[in-house]
């Protein structure tokens, strides 16, 4: 095989130079024409005369943002690429774009691929299908040969990321996918890549993406962490610099660039590959220092196969922000054999070992009908470029925001380190407050156990007098001793589920249950109830509600008792002639509202903002420990979500509740 460059002019010249290398008549002819000529006449003016001067040439190209011939890279022009071989078949097909990327993988892979298929190339235009997936549905395809490498890009529009365009010998498309197979026995066929692009910010997880749609990263919208860390004025400027700061992901120790196409209405990110949920990405810039080396080290592995033509198939990214660099590479690699290509704004790339969309790199399709392996040294491209400012400036910036971003990081781990253990202590002291707080309620339910149990224990004791004299007088009945035993059980029944209220309270609420506002007051006011009776505080209640809520019972239960309780020991300290509490439930704003009023005057204004914090109190040291309080808006705002505030009514303090 043998592969001839041309850069195209005319009609004319062209026809010398396929008379000059004697290709008229020749079979198994494939013409790759690249160009970043947007005319459409242009473009169907050469393929008609391609069509009459190789009428059994297989021909197909697309729009590009720069051309390869041999060691050159040239702009605003058209490169032919006539590749003759001599026992490879090659079988075209041109899909039309959809948005099922999935069947049109299929399609091409049912109607191209062969157990003798060696490489498969694809040329499609820029656009938002997902091409990541129609590169997976044709790398996993049953019909694959194991030995399979496939290559090509996405078509690019001289930097407009919107009006790219394939075509062949009939046709030229907008929205399409052109697919060849090359296939034989003799055929060899490897590709390899270069990607310099390496991460200079820090990182971000994605947390919410379909497919290769990002919506969020770092709960925040995607598009805006762009124009937040790039300064962009305008979103329409993305692409571009996307192109030249993409994301990348870490894949098998080394990373691999995500291009965001496009940003949309919603701010989420489209890429031309696909984002996985929970994702790490870094903005990224290209290591200067690593594209020299990296050449060297791409051409010793593509020499140690037999290489007869070079197919490059790269990213703009390259030309555009490597520049000189970019030559470099491209001269060095040169030396090979005859090569040519493009650069378009992402790369397919394929083979035994991985399957990949790639942007931001270099790929090579190596190919050969001998076994032959020619013994090259690598050739160093021109080393001026390393003393440029320009890049000396670059270099220097790209490493300040990598040693920035770096120390950024390692001071947020440091930092949620010490929150972290900021964090389990306060729990911790949390826990203790808790746990002291329940033992001093534990004290205070004790009595009102007591309260609870002396009628009906009572009441169990005058029965079992009575039916002791009953029996002593021999004056009893059947009947008499039925009811007597039958009032007993009852009072015992009332002890039990006493016993049990108060048991449940003490149990934490593990899940949350669907409860009003007026089944949680009035299981606070049945335990308060002994000690409301013995101190002749009257509760006034109104309830204008019947809305359930999802919320923890006991521990809402805990805090209206604390709120009563503080209550009762107002009244009494403030010596009013008629104690009253006022409780008002409600639904506002689509939540559940309680209010605890009384009529003993009010708080202090002196210190009325300071009875949420710990171990403050109004009463004596020996009398409370202060935690009620801290523990009620503890439990309200940190356990059930809700809130809780303070102030002074008409008549006295009013708490509110809300959940």
């Amino acid at each position: 095989m043998k592969t001839f460059n041309i850069r195209y002019r005319n009609v004319e010249k062209l026809k010398d130079f396929l008379d000059a290398h004697a290709l008229h008549n020749q079979e198994r002819l494939l013409v790759q024409v690249f160009t970043s000529l947007a005319s459409s006449s242009h473009i169907l003016t050469l393929a008609e005369a391609l069509k009459t001067f190789l009428p059994s040439a297989v021909i197909m190209g697309c729009s590009t943002d720069g051309e390869i011939i041999d060691g050159n890279i040239l702009t605003n022009n058209t490169v032919i690429m006539i590749t003759l071989f001599e026992k490879t078949d090659l079988k075209m097909l041109f899909v039309s774009h959809n948005d099922d990327a999935k069947k049109q993988g299929k399609l091409i892979a049912k109607t191209l691929l062969t157990k003798d298929t060696k490489a498969l190339i694809l040329l499609a235009t820029f656009d938002s299908f997902n091409a990541q997936t129609l590169l997976e549905t044709i790398y996993h395809d049953k019909r694959r040969n194991k030995e399979l490498v496939i290559s090509g890009a996405l078509a690019a529009d001289a930097g407009k990321f919107k009006n790219s365009f394939v075509f062949d010998g009939e046709q030229i498309v907008k929205n399409g996918i052109i697919a060849l197979a090359l296939s034989g026995s003799s055929l060899r066929a490897s590709n390899h890549f270069l990607h310099d692009w390496e991460p200079i910010s820090r990182k971000f997880r994605v947390n919410d993406v379909r497919n290769n749609r990002a919506y969020k990263l770092d709960d925040k919208v995607a598009k805006d962490v762009y124009s937040q860390y790039l300064g962009l004025e305008s979103s329409a400027q993305l692409s571009y610099y996307a192109l030249q700061f993409p994301f990348v992901a870490s894949r098998g120790g080394h990373y691999i660039s995500k291009f965001a196409i496009s940003n949309d209405e919603d701010g989420s990110l489209t890429f031309t590959s696909n984002i996985k949920e929970g994702e790490i990405l870094q903005i990224a810039f290209a290591n200067i220092d690593k594209i020299a080396q990296s050449s060297e080290k791409l051409f010793e592995e593509v020499v140690k196969n037999p290489n007869e033509s070079i197919f490059i198939y790269a990213s703009s990214a390259r030309r555009r922000f490597l520049e000189h660099f970019a030559h470099q590479e491209i001269e060095s690699l040169s030396n090979i054999t005859t090569m040519g290509g493009f650069f378009g704004f992402s790369e397919f790339f394929a083979n035994t070992s991985e399957c990949r969309l790639l942007s931001q790199s270099l790929t090579m399709l190596s190919l050969s009908e001998s076994d032959e392996v020619k013994v090259l040294s690598f050739k160093e491209g021109k080393k001026t470029v390393q003393n440029d400012l320009d890049y000396k400036t670059v270099k220097v910036l790209s490493n300040i925001a990598k040693v920035s971003s770096s120390e950024l990081e390692a001071y947020n781990k440091e930092l949620e380190r010490r929150v972290s253990k900021g964090v389990r202590e306060n729990r911790k002291k949390d826990s203790i407050m808790i746990h002291n707080s329940k033992l001093a309620q534990l004290g205070e339910m004790m009595g009102l156990i007591a309260h609870q149990w002396r009628q009906p224990l009572s009441a169990i004791s005058a029965t079992a007098s009575g039916m002791q004299i009953k029996f002593e007088l021999d004056s009893w009945s059947p009947a008499y001793v039925e009811s007597s035993l039958n009032h007993i059980e009852e009072y015992v029944l009332h002890l039990s589920d006493t016993i049990n209220d108060f048991t449940d309270f003490f149990k934490p609420t593990k899940r949350k249950e669907s409860v009003t506002s007026r089944e949680m007051i009035k299981k606070a006011l049945f335990i308060m109830s002994p000690l409301l009776m013995k101190e002749n505080v009257e509760v006034l209640k109104k309830y204008a509600s019947k809305n359930s809520i999802d919320t923890y019972p006991n521990e809402v239960v805990q805090v209206l008792l604390n709120l009563i309780k503080n209550s009762v020991n107002a009244l009494l300290k403030n010596a009013v002639k008629n104690p009253e509490i006022y409780i008002t439930e409600y639904r506002a704003d689509e939540k559940n509202v309680i209010e605890i009023s009384d009529n003993a005057g009010g708080i202090n204004v002196q210190v009325i903002d300071k009875i949420f914090e710990p171990y403050f109190s109004t009463k004596n040291a020996e009398d409370s420990m202060g935690l009620g309080l801290y523990m009620a808006r503890f439990i309200i705002e940190d356990s059930c979500g809700g809130t809780i505030t303070v102030e002074n009514a008409r008549e006295g303090a009013k708490f509110t509740i809300t959940l």
